[in-house]
């Protein structure tokens, strides 16, 4: 039996443009959530927005007052949270910049297409518990994104994302 993921999307903050096909960005959700893995009941709000509107939440939410190309508002944090049988697991909210995700694009020299879908995939997977704060949890996070874009047929460059840091490898 196929997952039955709910994936709610929002683009009202954003030029008409600007705007994706709804169809696209819930099938790079949907592709996360099924690779990840994820219960088969899950639930996740994609926004996208501007530069602005992603300023202010970075500012209230992580003290840092300029934009970036996600976020991602997990509403479980660690383990312990149980729901009962039956009910769908909020898994939580995943915010993005056209804007900032545009100069990435351009920067990585992806498309804009590729590029989007590899935020919404690494918001998605912050929202399942992935993280990247150690080289091991790094690796993991590149692997399962590089496996998902893949499975979406979507091609991309994988540049460095982080200068080399102490104890730290770029990809």
């Amino acid at each position: 039996m196929d997952p039955s993921y709910s994936i709610t999307v929002q683009q009202r903050d954003i030029d008409k443009s600007q705007r994706w096909p709804v169809s696209f960005l819930k099938q790079v959700v949907r592709t996360t959530l099924r690779l990840a893995p994820c219960p088969d009941d899950a639930e996740v709000c994609l926004t996208l927005t501007t530069d602005r509107r992603i300023r202010q939440l970075n500012a209230r939410y992580r003290g840092i007052d300029q934009a970036t190309d996600v976020l991602a508002f997990a509403l479980e944090e660690g383990d312990g949270f149980h729901l009962p049988e039956g009910i769908p697991r909020q898994l939580g909210d995943i915010v993005v910049s056209v804007e900032t995700t545009g100069l990435h694009s351009q920067q990585s020299h992806n498309n804009l297409e590729s590029e989007l879908a590899w935020v919404i995939c690494h918001g998605t997977l912050h929202l399942l518990g992935f993280d990247h704060q150690t080289d091991a949890q790094l690796k993991a996070m590149r692997e399962r994104e590089r496996e998902i874009l893949e499975a979406l047929k979507i091609p991309r460059d994988w540049p460095e994302l982080w200068p080399a840091q102490e104890g730290r490898s770029p990809n």
